[in-house]
């Protein structure tokens, strides 16, 4: 029985290591090629398998690419910190300084940035893990009334929206480090309070 468990383990581990290797692969030529550019085939090709494998684990490209995209939200997710009130701007602007470093991923960048809004929809960001640890990181009132509530959760999508804007200016700039630089002064001056005329 124990022989059986053994063995049961081992092809779940290896099923595991298949997927993994998938979304690897997956990960690395949808940045490198951008999804409209990447076949299942050479994604298969790339991670030594068949598309079958691809299909069992996630339907269709399209699902894998919302795979891919939850791995990069994992480390959007990681790079996130929750302040309190008294920090309440120094966090916005560490998180900003977190999203940034991460724009400087090309893959990074085209996997998130260009090609999820067009294939997965921009929607899809306003009921992600990373909007709702944005909430709660901006979220730091207690006993809000309803009008103050609406206003908070306004607050929060406007400064969701500015991120993603601003990481997409970077992201199609001819000058990327130019766009960083500018960017990282513009939110700099928003969120601690110095741009006050």
């Amino acid at each position: 029985m124990s022989n059986l468990a053994a063995t049961r383990r081992t092809q779940a581990e290896r099923r595991a290591e298949s997927r993994q290797a998938v979304l690897d692969s997956a990960c690395r030529l949808f940045g490198e090629n951008g999804y409209a550019d990447t076949s299942l085939e050479q994604i298969s090709s790339d991670c030594g398998l068949t598309t079958r494998p691809i299909y069992h684990y996630f339907g269709n490209k399209k699902a894998l690419f919302a795979a891919v995209n939850e791995v990069m939200e994992e480390r959007i997710l990681a790079s996130m910190k929750i302040g309190t009130a008294a920090d309440h701007g120094a966090g916005i602007l560490a998180n900003w300084r977190a999203f940034l470093d991460l724009c400087d991923d090309p893959a990074f960048r085209r996997i998130v940035l260009l090609d999820s809004p067009n294939i997965l929809g921009r929607g899809r960001w306003t009921t992600s893990a990373v909007s709702e640890k944005a909430r709660s990181a901006t979220d730091y009132r207690e006993n809000l009334d309803s009008l103050q509530q609406y206003r908070l959760a306004m607050f929060n999508r406007v400064v969701m929206g500015a991120f993603t804007e601003a990481a997409l200016m970077i992201a199609e700039s001819d000058d990327i480090k130019m766009a960083h630089r500018e960017a990282e002064q513009l939110m700099t001056e928003l969120f601690s309070g110095r741009n006050k005329g």
